[in-house]
């Protein structure tokens, strides 16, 4: 029905009115095994001396799935190519191009704005670069030195969780000169353990593996006397309540503990709401992006960034260890991004 009235409206405009509606089949020994049909009826007075219009419309269901699919496809295509009424040509253009980034719609606004003064766009497009720049480097929030020692990472599976641990601590161990150590409770996934051990020998940092919470924080005060003390985390589907419970459950055993809540750019941007989300209960105070030489949209840094007004700590950009890591300075986050618009 929903179908039939939106052709009749197409087709006889918003004053149409349906008259009778009737389920039918088509005629013969083929309608025994078809899909029924709606068959609507409406009219159209049009007010004057002209004869009312009559159109009947008959939808199939069968073709329901194909067309929503064509109508999906074609608002996407509408929300790429979306320019705002009265919008200068060079703005629109900026604006295509970060809709294409997959920055959405309240950032796009935001970024714009900045760019725009009360006389237009500024005189050259490097002046309106800049300017993006600048205020991409605003909604970032700068990262801050808290004093803390106990950091654990944590975050769904696959996103680089280990390999991101392993880059800080060599980066603290070699380059900074800190006491480092390691604490897996990712004694789920096969080979984690190995693969942190590896690292570990290779730094030359201690490593423990515990199993539960009371081992946990009897780790941590082990290592009491170290600079810094890094917690790898087994990996959770945020839709697995259960065992983000379970791995809350390890956690509260800490005091203070800055947690790292780490997201990959290759996550489709519904998917890193949902996760943001749902690991909202471990408390994480700081982002980690991962894997941004695997995508050209890092619009969703900027948007999670504005939406959560938390400091991204660091970002990944390969799987060489101790190298492909940044800090997460907002000057330099802006300058990457704005590589990607062009």
């Amino acid at each position: 029905m929903q179908e039939a009235v939106g052709l009749i409206k197409r087709d006889l405009g918003p004053d149409a009115v349906i008259i009778s509606s009737r389920r039918v089949r088509q005629p013969g020994w083929r309608g025994l095994f078809s899909p029924g049909q709606m068959e609507v009826t409406a009219a159209l007075d049009e007010r004057g001396e002209k004869p009312i219009a009559v159109q009947a419309a008959r939808v199939e269901p069968a073709n329901l799935t194909k067309e929503i699919g064509e109508v999906k496809a074609l608002l996407k295509q509408l929300a790429v190519n979306h320019f705002v009424a009265g919008e200068r040509q060079e703005l629109a253009s900026w604006r295509q191009l970060l809709t294409q980034m997959e920055v959405n719609g309240e950032t796009i606004q935001e970024l714009l704005q900045g760019i725009a003064d009360n006389t237009g766009l500024p005189p050259d497009q490097h002046q309106a670069r800049q300017r993006l720049e600048e205020h991409m480097a605003k909604m970032l929030v700068v990262p801050q030195q808290k004093g803390l020692k106990v950091f654990a990472f944590v975050g769904s599976t696959g996103v680089g969780k280990t390999t991101t641990l392993a880059k800080v601590a060599a980066q603290s161990a070699l380059f900074q000169e800190k006491r480092v150590a390691l604490i897996t409770i990712d004694t789920y996934r096969i080979g984690a353990v190995d693969q942190l051990k590896i690292y570990a020998e290779i730094l030359g940092l201690p490593l423990a593996v515990v199993m539960t919470p009371q081992e946990l924080k009897g780790a941590v005060e082990r290592f009491h006397g170290y600079d810094a003390v890094l917690i790898d985390t087994a990996g959770r589907p945020s839709k697995n309540k259960m065992g983000i419970a379970e791995l809350k459950g390890f956690l509260d055993t800490i005091a203070p503990l800055e947690v790292f809540l780490v997201l990959s750019c290759t996550t489709k941007p519904k998917d890193q709401y949902r996760i943001i989300e749902d690991f909202k209960c471990l408390n994480y105070t700081q982002l980690i992006f991962t894997k941004t030489d695997e995508t050209d949209s890092l619009g969703s840094i900027l948007n999670i960034a504005r939406e959560t007004r938390l400091p991204i700590a660091f970002i990944t950009n390969g799987q060489s260890v101790p190298d492909d890591i940044r800090s997460g300075d907002p000057n330099e986050l802006a300058k990457l991004i704005i590589r990607q618009v062009g």
